[in-house]
């Protein structure tokens, strides 16, 4: 069944009882609509009849098909989307929306935003820890979804009368402009280093694809900058005259809000909140001086809210870290455990710097590098030989690459000796046998992501008990 003109096709999808909107077919349940989506790798197209046997009750397509549901062509998938604005009547207008990007302290900054905000009014996150509207978890395939998830996620808020959207937005999103139909109101750019180096050809490419961000913003809206990155005078000069920009840094007297004073434990950090000439301590329940950072990008997504310091220090002070971010684990031996996300080089050579200041006795270090990081991995080596007393490398999203190949990277970058082990439990198992009292075992790699992608793309991944639950199991004697 075809239907062309577009009013009839706007009429007929009002009149289903449409659940959702989905460009995965694997996910399509009965009364969704399926999405045809052509990808780099993929063509949506080839997947409508099976989205039709999980439930598909229409399909959009950019072709005519011989489908046994009704079938929705448009002329692109571009003209898909503004279709399905239409029939949800455009619910990202609804909220405001905060868009965080960064290399690193995205899901932090954006998780601890939520939690702040939620005490006050109704606001949901979207990013790396999956999706949280009106407090239901849901899990995301990527830390930005593709546009049409996003509307369908969009369309939850509404439902769920949510006023706040705190959004993590990859260089990968912003390149593919999956998010270009929504305004934000702030854009914090947290940091700038080196990533996904198989997608971003050059560093230029990477730092360009994260100054995106600026061209999202709404006119006359925030953007939040860390004065101390190299890259900040590039943001600024992209913003300026358009929009309204508040930095911050870390014993930086240029910046609009400062952080000095400075004293972090194992269990967090005491440091001064400065603004505007107020003064307020702060202690923040999270360790290590990068989250001060982190704690600073949230502070100034507050001030373009008009919150006042005293409201931002204690806020500052209340908030949980996302589980898998800084996240320690006691072990029965008499060390500890702390599992932490960093997976690239600058977020790993950060907590390897901190994590030596506060060990009393040995560190060591279990991680591995996901296969598109591969050129990364001697690097990635050569930082855990210069922090760790012991360094185990096992495995973390193969992704299509042998683990030999990713080992042998790994230990391309020392002549120091390291361990290997495929399996990522057995190497946790391993640095216990390995640690005694006062030891740090640091778990790098998959912060609170139960499962390991094994194939070339994320098409298929397999369970894996966790690196946290790893920690906690009973030792084998």
């Amino acid at each position: 069944m075809l239907i062309f003109e577009p009013t009839n096709q706007l009429k007929l999808l009002k009149q289903l009882n449409v659940r959702s909107f989905n460009t995965n077919s694997a996910y399509i349940e009965p009364n969704d609509v399926f999405v045809c989506k052509v990808g780099a790798n993929l063509d949506g197209h080839n997947y409508a009849a099976h989205a039709i046997a999980n439930g598909a009750i229409a399909v959009i397509s950019n072709r005519e098909m011989n489908l046994s549901v009704p079938t929705l062509v448009t002329e692109s998938y571009e003209q898909s989307l503004d279709l399905i604005k239409s029939v949800l009547d455009h619910p990202y207008r609804l909220m405001k929306h905060i868009g965080v990007t960064g290399t690193n302290g995205k899901t932090t900054v954006a998780h601890c935003l939520n939690q702040i905000m939620n005490i006050h009014t109704n606001s949901a996150y979207i990013g790396t820890l999956g999706a949280n509207i009106g407090g239901i978890e849901r899990p995301l395939d990527n830390t930005t979804p593709d546009a049409v998830t996003l509307l369908t996620l969009f369309n939850d808020m509404k439902k769920a009368n949510t006023s706040f959207n705190m959004m993590e937005l990859s260089s990968h999103a912003l390149i593919q402009k999956r998010a270009d139909f929504i305004s934000l109101q702030v854009g914090v750019i947290t940091n700038i280093g080196y990533d996904h180096i198989d997608f971003h050809k050059t560093p230029e490419d990477y730092v360009q694809a994260k100054l995106n961000i600026i061209d999202r913003l709404a006119d006359n809206a925030h953007l939040v900058v860390n004065l101390n990155d190299p890259h900040a005078a590039a943001a600024i000069d992209k913003a300026r005259d358009r929009v309204n920009v508040i930095t911050f840094g870390v014993e930086n007297n240029q910046a609009d809000l400062i952080a000095t004073d400075i004293e972090s434990t194992l269990t967090g950090t005491c440091f001064t909140l400065s603004l505007m000439g107020e003064a307020k301590k702060v202690e923040l329940p999270m360790p290590f001086d990068f989250n001060v950072e982190n704690a600073l990008s949230i502070a100034a997504t507050l001030v373009a809210f008009d919150w006042t310091i005293g409201r931002i220090s204690s806020a500052l002070g209340s908030i949980h870290p996302p589980e898998g971010r800084s996240q320690f684990v006691p072990l029965h031996n008499g060390a500890m455990g702390l599992v932490d996300f960093a997976h690239n080089a600058d977020a790993i050579e950060k907590l390897l710097s901190e994590a030596k200041k506060h060990t009393r006795s040995k560190l060591l270090v279990v991680l591995g590098v996901t296969g598109d990081r591969i050129q990364q991995a001697g690097q990635i080596g050569a930082i855990c030989h210069n922090y760790a007393d012991i360094v185990i490398y096992t495995s973390d999203n193969p992704m299509g690459v042998d683990q030999k190949d990713l080992f042998n990277a790994l230990t391309s970058g020392s002549d120091k000796q390291s361990y290997t082990e495929a399996d990522r439990e057995s190497a946790i198992r391993l640095a216990k046998q390995l640690s005694g009292k006062g030891d740090l075992i640091l778990v790098c790699g998959k912060g609170n992501e139960t499962y390991q992608y094994t194939t070339s793309g994320k098409t298929t991944k397999i369970s894996y008990i966790g690196d946290a639950a790893a920690l906690r199991l009973p030792q084998i004697i």
